[in-house]
Protein backbone atom coordinates (compact mmCIF):
# COMPACT_ATOMS: atom_id res chain seq x y z
CA UNK A 1 0.00 0.00 0.00
CA UNK A 2 1.17 3.15 -1.09
CA UNK A 3 1.11 6.62 1.45
CA UNK A 4 -0.75 8.61 -1.00
CA UNK A 5 -3.34 10.55 1.04
CA UNK A 6 -5.64 9.35 -2.23
CA UNK A 7 -4.86 5.74 -1.20
CA UNK A 8 -5.28 5.75 2.64
CA UNK A 9 -8.26 6.71 2.02
CA UNK A 10 -9.28 4.56 -0.73
CA UNK A 11 -8.17 1.32 2.10
CA UNK A 12 -9.85 3.10 4.61
CA UNK A 13 -13.44 3.37 2.01
CA UNK A 14 -12.98 0.07 0.94
CA UNK A 15 -12.28 -1.46 4.48
CA UNK A 16 -9.90 -3.95 3.05
CA UNK A 17 -7.95 -4.48 6.43
CA UNK A 18 -11.21 -4.16 8.41
CA UNK A 19 -11.83 -7.52 10.33
CA UNK A 20 -15.01 -7.19 8.58
CA UNK A 21 -13.24 -8.68 5.63
CA UNK A 22 -12.65 -12.00 7.31
CA UNK A 23 -10.09 -14.48 6.24
CA UNK A 24 -8.23 -14.96 3.19
CA UNK A 25 -11.27 -17.00 2.14
CA UNK A 26 -13.97 -14.71 3.10
CA UNK A 27 -11.92 -11.80 1.51
CA UNK A 28 -11.59 -13.83 -1.46
CA UNK A 29 -15.78 -14.30 -2.32
CA UNK A 30 -16.13 -10.69 -0.68
CA UNK A 31 -13.71 -9.66 -3.39
CA UNK A 32 -15.24 -11.56 -5.74
CA UNK A 33 -18.96 -10.70 -5.60
CA UNK A 34 -17.65 -7.08 -5.19
CA UNK A 35 -16.29 -7.59 -8.96
CA UNK A 36 -20.04 -9.07 -9.85
CA UNK A 37 -21.97 -6.34 -8.43
CA UNK A 38 -19.67 -3.79 -10.49
CA UNK A 39 -19.98 -5.58 -13.70
CA UNK A 40 -23.88 -5.71 -13.31
CA UNK A 41 -23.75 -2.06 -11.74
CA UNK A 42 -22.26 -1.52 -15.34
CA UNK A 43 -24.36 -3.39 -17.19
CA UNK A 44 -27.43 -1.88 -15.74
CA UNK A 45 -25.60 1.51 -16.29
CA UNK A 46 -25.42 0.63 -20.16
CA UNK A 47 -29.12 -0.88 -20.52
CA UNK A 48 -30.26 2.25 -18.78
CA UNK A 49 -28.51 4.76 -21.23
CA UNK A 50 -29.86 2.77 -24.38
CA UNK A 51 -33.56 3.82 -22.40
CA UNK A 52 -32.64 7.38 -22.64
CA UNK A 53 -31.71 7.00 -26.06
CA UNK A 54 -34.83 5.09 -27.35
CA UNK A 55 -37.52 7.17 -24.84
CA UNK A 56 -35.76 10.18 -26.69
CA UNK A 57 -33.55 12.08 -23.93
CA UNK A 58 -30.88 12.13 -26.23
CA UNK A 59 -27.71 13.06 -24.84
CA UNK A 60 -29.08 12.50 -21.75
CA UNK A 61 -28.15 9.09 -22.01
CA UNK A 62 -24.89 10.08 -22.04
CA UNK A 63 -24.73 10.67 -17.97
CA UNK A 64 -25.11 6.79 -17.11
CA UNK A 65 -22.25 6.29 -19.52
CA UNK A 66 -20.24 8.29 -17.38
CA UNK A 67 -21.72 7.36 -14.01
CA UNK A 68 -20.26 3.71 -15.14
CA UNK A 69 -17.49 5.09 -16.28
CA UNK A 70 -16.02 5.70 -12.54
CA UNK A 71 -15.68 2.32 -10.79
CA UNK A 72 -14.13 1.56 -14.05
CA UNK A 73 -11.40 4.50 -14.32
CA UNK A 74 -11.15 3.93 -10.20
CA UNK A 75 -10.24 0.32 -10.90
CA UNK A 76 -7.22 1.36 -13.51
CA UNK A 77 -6.15 3.63 -11.09
CA UNK A 78 -5.86 1.89 -7.82
CA UNK A 79 -4.72 -1.23 -9.42
CA UNK A 80 -1.65 1.03 -11.13
CA UNK A 81 -1.25 2.50 -7.52
CA UNK A 82 -0.44 -0.77 -6.40
CA UNK A 83 1.85 -1.43 -9.19
CA UNK A 84 -0.80 -3.80 -11.36
CA UNK A 85 -1.21 -2.73 -14.62
CA UNK A 86 -4.52 -3.81 -15.71
CA UNK A 87 -4.48 -2.86 -19.57
CA UNK A 88 -1.19 -5.08 -19.67
CA UNK A 89 -2.91 -8.09 -18.48
CA UNK A 90 -6.18 -7.56 -20.50
CA UNK A 91 -3.91 -8.48 -23.69
CA UNK A 92 -3.57 -12.35 -21.94
CA UNK A 93 -7.23 -12.55 -21.23
CA UNK A 94 -8.76 -15.47 -23.07
CA UNK A 95 -10.17 -15.83 -26.58
CA UNK A 96 -13.99 -16.51 -25.93
CA UNK A 97 -13.84 -13.78 -22.95
CA UNK A 98 -12.37 -11.03 -25.61
CA UNK A 99 -15.03 -11.84 -27.78
CA UNK A 100 -18.17 -11.71 -25.51
CA UNK A 101 -16.63 -8.29 -24.60
CA UNK A 102 -16.41 -7.20 -28.12
CA UNK A 103 -19.87 -8.73 -29.12
CA UNK A 104 -21.66 -6.68 -26.10
CA UNK A 105 -19.47 -3.54 -26.70
CA UNK A 106 -20.31 -3.75 -30.70
CA UNK A 107 -24.17 -4.87 -29.63
CA UNK A 108 -24.42 -1.90 -27.42
CA UNK A 109 -22.88 0.69 -29.72
CA UNK A 110 -25.45 -0.15 -32.25
CA UNK A 111 -28.43 -0.19 -30.11
CA UNK A 112 -27.12 3.36 -28.70
CA UNK A 113 -25.97 4.59 -31.67
CA UNK A 114 -29.08 3.65 -33.56
CA UNK A 115 -31.46 4.80 -30.95
CA UNK A 116 -29.53 8.45 -31.25
CA UNK A 117 -29.46 8.57 -34.91
CA UNK A 118 -32.92 8.09 -35.48
CA UNK A 119 -33.86 10.46 -32.67
CA UNK A 120 -31.20 12.84 -34.54
CA UNK A 121 -32.54 12.43 -38.01
CA UNK A 122 -37.07 12.12 -37.38
CA UNK A 123 -37.11 14.25 -34.55
CA UNK A 124 -38.99 11.93 -32.85
CA UNK A 125 -37.81 9.13 -30.42
CA UNK A 126 -37.94 5.32 -31.09
CA UNK A 127 -40.86 5.37 -28.20
CA UNK A 128 -42.44 7.93 -27.07
CA UNK A 129 -43.03 8.76 -23.35
CA UNK A 130 -44.50 11.38 -22.01
CA UNK A 131 -42.78 12.52 -18.96
CA UNK A 132 -44.70 15.00 -17.60
CA UNK A 133 -45.47 14.46 -13.80
CA UNK A 134 -48.40 17.10 -13.70
CA UNK A 135 -46.87 19.96 -12.31
CA UNK A 136 -45.83 20.88 -8.29
CA UNK A 137 -47.07 17.57 -6.46
CA UNK A 138 -47.49 20.08 -3.36
CA UNK A 139 -46.35 19.53 0.04
CA UNK A 140 -47.76 16.39 0.66
CA UNK A 141 -45.46 13.87 -1.51
CA UNK A 142 -42.63 15.81 0.08
CA UNK A 143 -43.80 15.15 3.30
CA UNK A 144 -44.92 11.33 2.70
CA UNK A 145 -41.38 10.59 0.44
CA UNK A 146 -39.13 12.12 3.88
CA UNK A 147 -41.67 10.20 6.13
CA UNK A 148 -41.19 7.38 4.07
CA UNK A 149 -37.31 7.60 3.52
CA UNK A 150 -36.73 8.05 7.34
CA UNK A 151 -38.87 4.57 8.26
CA UNK A 152 -37.12 2.88 5.93
CA UNK A 153 -33.88 4.35 6.77
CA UNK A 154 -34.66 3.31 10.22
CA UNK A 155 -35.67 0.23 9.49
CA UNK A 156 -32.48 -0.81 7.50
CA UNK A 157 -30.55 0.30 10.32
CA UNK A 158 -32.58 -2.30 13.12
CA UNK A 159 -32.15 -4.64 10.71
CA UNK A 160 -28.28 -3.87 10.57
CA UNK A 161 -27.73 -3.87 14.13
CA UNK A 162 -30.07 -7.07 14.85
CA UNK A 163 -27.91 -8.88 12.29
CA UNK A 164 -24.85 -7.71 14.13
CA UNK A 165 -25.72 -8.93 17.80
CA UNK A 166 -26.97 -11.83 16.29
CA UNK A 167 -23.30 -12.43 14.68
CA UNK A 168 -21.87 -11.14 17.77
CA UNK A 169 -22.96 -14.07 20.08
CA UNK A 170 -22.29 -16.83 17.42
CA UNK A 171 -18.55 -15.46 17.13
CA UNK A 172 -18.60 -15.19 20.82
CA UNK A 173 -20.21 -18.89 21.11
CA UNK A 174 -17.98 -20.23 18.58
CA UNK A 175 -14.75 -18.82 20.77
CA UNK A 176 -16.32 -20.38 24.19
CA UNK A 177 -16.34 -23.93 22.26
Amino acid sequence: MTNSPLMRAAYALTGLSDPSMGDEREQAVILRAYAFAMVLAMLLGFATSILFAVFGLGLWSVAPLMIVGIPSWATIWFAAREGVDLVALLDRAGKKRMTLVWAGTIGYLLLWCGALAFHILTGNPLISVDFDFGGDPGSETLIGGVIGGTVGLLAAVIALKLKSRTTQRRLAAEDAD
